[in-house]
């Protein structure tokens, strides 16, 4: 059995999600209606984030948010 690592955890647990029809239906329901930066979908990965990585609150997920590894692109 492979040990589970972080990021092929959080990979595993966007690949059941359907983004197309994801996206279809906050197209539907009108969900991003008054968004303008955050949308439906990147918040959502960061729910997922913030679960995985057990961050208490929604501040604690901002500190992290600047945290030099998150930000640096591949």
């Amino acid at each position: 059995m492979d040990k589970i690592t972080r990021k092929t955890s959080f990979g595993q647990w966007f690949s059941p999600i359907n983004f197309s029809l994801f996206e279809e239906q906050v197209k539907t329901m009108k969900l991003d209606f008054y968004t303008k930066k955050l949308t439906t979908e990147p918040f959502l990965k960061l729910l997922l984030f913030a679960q995985l990585h057990e961050i208490e609150s929604f501040h604690t997920l901002s500190d992290c948010l600047f945290d030099d590894h998150l930000l640096k692109r591949d």
